[in-house]
C-alpha cells in the first residue's frame, strides 16, 4: 500500500473526498470500506458490496451526485454511509430517522418471512455536535422501551459517530488502545492537518483499513480537480452563511416593519430563491428566515425543479 504521498491532502470530511475513500476499485479502497462498517457496527464485515456508487467526473454533473454511500453485505444486510459537515438546525435526528426506516422497505418483497428481513443501518459521521448535552462520541440508537430499556427486534439501527467530541491524542502510544470506532474518527478529523500526520501515520500502522484510507486519500489528493471541487464548496459554504444571515435580518427587518415596502419583499424573494437553489434547507425554514408564506415558497422549489 506504498503510495507516494501529496504535500497536501484533501478534507476527507468533505462530502465528495469522504465518498472518494471508500468507493474507489482498489484494495485499498475496498479494505478501508469494510474496516470503518466493521468498526462503526461492532461486527466484522467481510464481504460488502457498494450500490449505486457514482462520482462526479465533470464540473455540469456537480448538482446530480448523490453523497451518501449505500452498501449491502452478503447477508442482505444494508448500511447508508453520510458525511455531515453541518447541522444548519436541520433536524438531523429525524431525517435519519427517515433515511432508515426507507432503507429497511428496500429490503422486503412480497411474500417474504419476517424472520429473515435483515438489519439495516444509518451511518452518519458529523463534523458538529449532535447532542450537546452528552460528550459520549459515538452513539447506536435503536427501537427500546425507555421504561426498561427492553429492544425490539433490532433491524432499524441508527449509529452517530460526533467527531468533534473525539478525544484528543497527546500521547502517540494510546493509539495501539483505542476502539478502531475512535481510530477511524481521529482519521477523518486530523489526515488533512498538516501538523498530525505523525497521528495520521500511527492510526495507520495499527489499523489496515486505515492504512488503506490513507493511500486512497493521498492518492485521490493527487487530482486537481477534486482540489478545485474543494476549494469551490468552500466558496459555496461562506456564500451559504452569508446569505442565511442576510436572510435572518431581512426577515427579521420586514417582520417589524408595519406592513412590508415591495422592495422588502423582493429582497425576501430573491434571497428565498437563492436559499432554495443552494439545496441545504428546506421550504420551512426558507419561508422562516425570509418571512415569506410557506405556499410560495413551495411554489418557487417546485418552478426550479422543472
Amino acid at each position: 500500500m506504498t503510495v507516494t504521498k501529496p504535500k497536501k491532502l484533501l478534507n476527507p470530511r468533505l462530502d465528495l473526498n469522504f465518498k472518494a475513500i471508500f468507493t474507489q476499485n482498489t484494495p485499498e479502497s475496498r479494505c478501508a470500506l469494510k474496516s470503518f462498517l466493521s468498526a462503526a457496527i461492532g461486527r466484522k464485515v467481510v464481504d460488502v458490496t457498494v450500490v449505486g456508487n457514482e462520482v462526479a467526473e465533470q464540473y455540469e454533473q456537480e448538482r446530480t451526485i448523490r453523497y451518501d454511500i449505500n452498501c449491502e453485505f452478503s447477508d442482505g444486510t444494508k448500511a447508508e454511509i453520510e458525511m455531515q459537515g453541518s447541522s444548519h438546525k436541520t433536524g438531523y435526528g429525524k431525517r435519519v430517522e427517515y433515511y432508515v426506516s426507507r432503507l429497511l422497505s428496500t429490503v422486503a418483497d412480497v411474500g417474504d418471512d419476517w424472520e429473515n428481513l435483515p438489519q439495516v443501518y444509518q451511518i452518519s459521521v458529523l463534523d458538529f455536535k449532535y447532542d450537546n448535552s452528552n460528550e459520549n462520541p459515538i452513539h447506536h440508537y435503536s427501537l427500546t422501551d425507555p421504561s426498561d430499556d427492553s429492544h425490539l427486534s433490532g433491524l432499524l439501527n441508527v449509529i452517530f459517530m460526533e467527531l468533534p467530541k473525539m478525544p484528543e491524542i497527546t500521547n502517540l502510544d494510546d493509539v495501539k488502545t483505542l476502539p478502531s470506532a475512535v481510530k477511524w474518527c481521529k482519521f477523518l478529523q486530523e489526515a488533512d492537518n498538516p501538523d498530525r500526520q505523525d497521528l495520521i501515520s500511527k492510526l495507520a500502522e495499527s489499523e489496515e483499513g486505515i492504512m488503506g484510507a490513507e493511500a486512497t486519500l493521498s492518492k485521490i489528493s493527487m487530482d486537481s480537480w477534486r482540489w478545485f471541487f474543494q476549494n469551490r464548496e468552500k466558496e459555496i459554504r461562506c456564500d451559504y452563511t452569508t446569505m442565511i444571515h442576510g436572510a435572518m435580518r431581512e426577515g427579521r427587518a420586514a417582520g417589524m416593519a408595519e406592513g412590508r415596502a415591495e422592495g422588502a419583499r423582493e429582497t425576501a424573494i430573491e434571497n428565498a430563491k437563492n436559499l432554495l437553489k443552494l439545496g441545504k434547507l428546506s421550504c420551512e425554514e426558507i419561508a422562516e428566515c425570509c418571512s415569506l408564506p410557506l405556499e410560495e415558497v413551495q411554489k418557487f422549489a417546485e418552478k426550479l425543479t422543472k
